[in-house]
């Protein structure tokens, strides 16, 4: 159920409708319920995973906290992981480990024996798993207390606006908010329609309208020459953050109606003055994830390291990133190369405050915004392309003789402008407080409510109805 579609959308009034028809403490019997609907509509056996992770995870969780011997506790934790780990394993990377397996061996035996060629990746695995793991390392931390109503534990995993394509949740943020009473407040569903609206815009106008000439490019690279491969892959990052950041605004939107505050997975990442800066920006929910429970325990143990542990710390967390994306050696590439922008900003950054000295603010802070954005688009080659053969097919391309840009329809390249410039202006907007007197300011409701009018008609005028699944589905 791709929550652009109409399906959607008539699921989640019907859901809104009966939740607040309902006494108050039968609501988060039916968002369960509706949760575990909108499971199943994708794959019924899929609740059967998502059923035995809650379970296995609130009783260990239970355990853990009421244990007082160190290495029982571990014994719990340990399970707990493998339970999860074992879960994720299994259906994402099986296969991967056994063509590798079956590569440094030389042998086809594993591939005969072993190769899960039936397996299907549940949707959204990766995100509920990455959740219920924050979750049993914070009880097991002690910086977090134990969540002992089953239906409320059984909701933080299940709750279907961040089911599919997260954000991760924090249990700290999620679980307080669905132990209190969810009243019906104007405001809610107004924010909560505002953010539905700007999310359909940016996957539908933004997103699918750039996916049909990048997809024709990429799909075609044969075909085409180095202008129109640059052009597309320039469009790329724009694609990409509009289809997940789209997503994102549908799920906290739709969270929002029922009263409920999902954290927030983008803060304008396209005006990042470095990585550092991008990743602090960029699906928060995943990087503060590895920053919390990766990044710091290495930094931790190898504190007596140095600026080595560091180095070490920023490549196994960014390895960690990759891999989560997919299991194929171009993630593992993908988050390398992070990584390694990362070491560099750790070892620049006395020089880099020397020479912002000597230049203008402006100057240099858009200097470093177009740089930051180049690494980004270019590194995304090898998250766009998923294997090395495909990557290889691109340097051939790039050494092609320039041509004439490939324009199939003028209409979709003008789209993508307007939509590409409408987006960025709102985060610019945001970012540096500029446009006071635009029609979306809030002071001026009458304009706002025209803005939001006509951004509609402009989905339905421009939008792309038939563009199928989100990026980040696959992870």
């Amino acid at each position: 159920m791709i929550s652009t579609s109409i399906i959607y959308f008539i699921f989640l009034i019907i859901t809104l409708a009966v939740f607040y028809i309902v006494p108050v403490k039968y609501r988060n019997y039916l968002l369960i319920a509706a949760s575990l609907f909108f499971y199943m509509y994708v794959k019924l056996s899929y609740a059967l995973i998502i059923i035995s992770i809650i379970i296995s995870n609130y009783f260990l969780g239970i355990k853990l906290s009421e244990s007082s011997d160190k290495k029982l506790k571990n014994r719990y934790l340990y399970l707990s992981m493998f339970i999860n780990l074992g879960i994720l394993v299994y259906f994402k990377y099986w296969n991967f480990l056994i063509d590798n397996i079956s590569f440094v061996s030389n042998t086809n035996f594993f591939k005969n024996n072993f190769l899960l060629s039936e397996v299907i990746l549940p949707l959204g695995l990766s995100y509920y798993i990455f959740q219920t793991i924050g979750y049993i390392l914070d009880v097991y931390r002690g910086t977090l207390k134990v969540e002992r109503d089953f239906f409320r534990f059984s909701l933080f995993t299940l709750f279907f606006p961040k089911l599919l394509v997260g954000p991760i949740e924090r249990a700290k943020n999620l679980l307080p908010q669905l132990a209190s009473d969810h009243i019906f407040k104007k405001e809610n569903i107004v924010e909560g329609c505002r953010l539905i609206a700007w999310g359909l815009f940016k996957k539908i106008v933004v997103a699918d309208r750039i996916s049909l000439y990048v997809d024709a490019v990429y799909s075609n690279l044969q075909h085409h020459n180095s202008t129109t491969f640059y052009f597309a892959t320039f469009l790329y990052p724009f694609q990409v953050y509009a289809d997940f950041s789209g997503y994102t605004d549908i799920a906290l939107g739709s969270a929002k109606l029922f009263g409920i505050n999902l954290m927030d997975n983008f803060k304008r990442p396209l005006f990042a003055k470095n990585v550092s800066d991008f990743w602090r920006r960029w699906h928060i929910s995943l990087s503060s994830w590895v920053n919390d429970y990766v990044f710091n325990p290495i930094i931790f143990k190898r504190r007596d390291w140095g600026n080595i542990g560091v180095v070490y710390a920023l490549l196994i967390s960014f390895i960690v990133i990759g891999v989560w994306h997919g299991a194929t050696w171009n993630f593992v590439l993908f988050g390398i190369l992070q990584a390694t922008a990362l070491i560099y900003d750790l070892f620049t950054k006395n020089s880099r405050k020397k020479i912002s000295r000597k230049i203008p603010g402006y100057i240099y802070n858009n200097i470093s915004i177009l740089l930051t954005f180049l690494f980004f688009t270019f590194s995304l080659v090898v998250f766009r392309t998923t294997t090395f053969s495909g990557a290889n097919r691109i340097l051939k391309v790039i050494q092609t003789s320039p041509g004439k840009l490939f324009i199939d329809q003028p209409s979709t390249i003008l789209f993508i402008i307007i939509g590409i410039s409408i987006m960025m202006l709102a985060d610019l907007r945001k970012e540096y407080k500029v446009f006071g007197d635009a029609l979306i300011v809030e002071k001026r409701w009458i304009l706002k409510h025209i803005a939001y009018a006509l951004l509609l008609i402009y989905i339905l005028v421009a939008g792309v109805f038939d563009g199928g699944q989100f990026i980040y589905f696959a992870f």
